[in-house]
């Protein structure tokens, strides 16, 4: 049975999904609740992109392995310190791979998998908070994401690192964020999946969660929300 307190659209989203919400939500504490994009709203499948250009590769396994997982191509690309096409360009050199901008561009949204099971969860949350994406991403999987995961279309604001010339978890992407919403710290909560980025944003005074799965991230929200 679906709680009689809960806002219709929350209570809706949870009970079309069988997820049953539980009986602390409060929807009037945090104002802002702010989420990673990979590894959060959408799964990323390494084993799949790796292995793709892995077979494509002159190099060994292990050599694309590293320079797939946030190497320093990746993690340039991600600050936006060059376009699409320069991105695979570069990467195509490094990993010793002939291959097409757009044959390697459906490889690597193959990283990307939707994450159902967190939609009820954002779906409900947006009607008594402002809901803002913060994301190391790239071009390529932005614009995938956006075209192929609905959930993101329920949030307000997206603070893009390629955009922002920005990676998490350097302190200056957090108060870019802050400022840009004009919200204080407070009035957040920020949710990734790396310990390392949690750390940064609690570092600016920011109420913030690892992600493990939905059941431990309600749990974790009941203090706050």
């Amino acid at each position: 049975m679906t709680p009689s307190f809960l806002p219709e659209p929350f209570a809706r989203a949870f009970h079309q999904r069988n997820i049953r919400p539980a009986p602390w939500l409060k929807l009037d504490v945090a104002k802002t609740i702010i989420f990673d994009l990979g590894g959060v709203l959408v799964h990323l499948d390494w084993d799949r992109v790796c292995g793709a250009l892995e077979t494509l590769s002159t190099r060994g396994a292990g050599a694309v392995r590293a320079e797939l997982v946030n190497g320093p191509i990746v993690s340039e690309s991600m600050r936006g310190d060059f376009g699409a096409r320069e991105f695979q360009q570069r990467l195509c050199d490094r990993l010793e791979i002939e291959i097409s901008y757009e044959a390697f561009v459906e490889i690597w949204n193959g990283l990307l998998r939707p994450n159902q099971e967190i939609v009820p969860l954002v779906e409900g949350l947006k009607p008594g908070h402002k809901l803002v994406l913060a994301s190391n991403t790239d071009r390529i999987h932005f614009s995938y994401s956006f075209e192929h995961f609905p959930v993101l279309h329920q949030f307000d604001r997206h603070f893009l690192s390629y955009e922002m010339g920005l990676l998490k978890p350097e302190t200056a992407f957090f108060d870019h964020v802050l400022k840009a919403l004009n919200a204080a710290p407070g009035d957040c909560v920020f949710i990734d999946d790396r310990s390392d980025n949690v750390e940064a944003a609690r570092g600016v005074g920011i109420t913030s969660f690892r992600f493990e799965g939905v059941e431990r991230l309600q749990s974790d929200l009941k203090q706050f929300l």
